[in-house]
């Protein structure tokens, strides 16, 4: 699914990896960030496992990590939210 929205949306995608064992976000968020898209992670402090955004961190394709709490900051920031008038 990252794949396609990598292609689709290139540079307007965004990815969002959270807590979770195993590596197999990784190559779909790869996909985003190299299609110019914004890709965030969950930061150590705040995960149950640190499996998923770790890979993610170690391989260099988070562009920002966050704590579980600020992550719906980083989404409304990338898609131009500005709040109520």
């Amino acid at each position: 699914m990252m794949h396609s929205i990598a292609s689709v949306y290139r540079g307007l995608a965004m990815g969002v990896i959270m807590t979770g064992m195993g590596a197999d976000g990784a190559l779909g968020m790869e996909a985003i960030r190299k299609a110019g898209g914004m890709t965030v992670g969950q930061d150590e402090a705040s995960c149950t496992v640190y499996g998923m955004p770790r890979t993610c961190a170690e391989f260099g394709i988070l562009r920002r990590v966050v704590p579980l709490q600020q992550t719906p900051t980083q989404v409304l920031q990338a898609v131009g939210y500005r709040g109520k008038k």
